[in-house]
């Protein structure tokens, strides 16, 4: 079967994290990620030639698939001037737990006098996801539509148990609106 153009894979430091993290019980701290203009091939061991390194964004475990973890990083629109090729994400000792083919992208800066934040988002399966711990910066967490439309959805389903009214749900309290209760 051939290679897809395309990929997601553990590096061989991250095949020997993983089975380190199931026989031990010690997780796997997964905390930066990076993007590079090189081409990285399926054996790397990293990126071949680095052009921007930042904190993981956001991951979640995916409802379907208890194995694969989705995890984003965002390259901020202070950076750029460059061609995304490849992306990694590490732990927090800086060794290369995945890596990524990524379609070739360009990723302005302000000197091309446009500016734009890019999000690279891999799907990894790292065979039992609970032994990967993912340390995320929260001043640096951009919210994804997603995340948003279920957080809306959820407010709108307390609002429809409270009949639609905007009331303070404790006792003896005062109206937010002034009004009785």
């Amino acid at each position: 079967m051939s290679q897809p153009q395309y990929w997601t894979m553990l590096t061989p430091a991250g095949r020997a994290k993983v089975a380190n993290a199931i026989g031990t019980g010690q997780k796997i701290n997964l905390t930066k990620f990076a993007v590079g203009d090189g081409l990285i091939l399926p054996d790397a061991q990293g990126l071949s030639s680095e052009r921007f390194r930042g904190l993981i964004n956001s991951s979640k475990t995916l409802d379907e698939s208890p194995s694969m973890l989705e995890i984003v990083g965002v390259v901020p629109s202070t950076e750029g001037g460059f061609y995304v090729r490849e992306a990694a994400f590490y732990t927090e000792d800086d060794v290369a737990f995945a890596i990524v083919k990524y379609p070739e992208t360009y990723k302005p800066n302000i000197a091309d006098n446009a500016s734009a934040e890019l999000g690279i988002k891999a799907v990894i399966d790292v065979v039992q996801a609970s032994a990967v711990n993912l340390k995320i910066d929260p001043s640096m967490v951009y919210a994804t539509q997603e995340h948003v439309s279920n957080e809306i959805n959820k407010f709108m389903g307390l609002l429809s148990l409270d009949g639609g009214a905007f009331s303070d749900s404790y006792p003896n309290a005062t109206s937010l609106d002034g009004g009785t209760l």
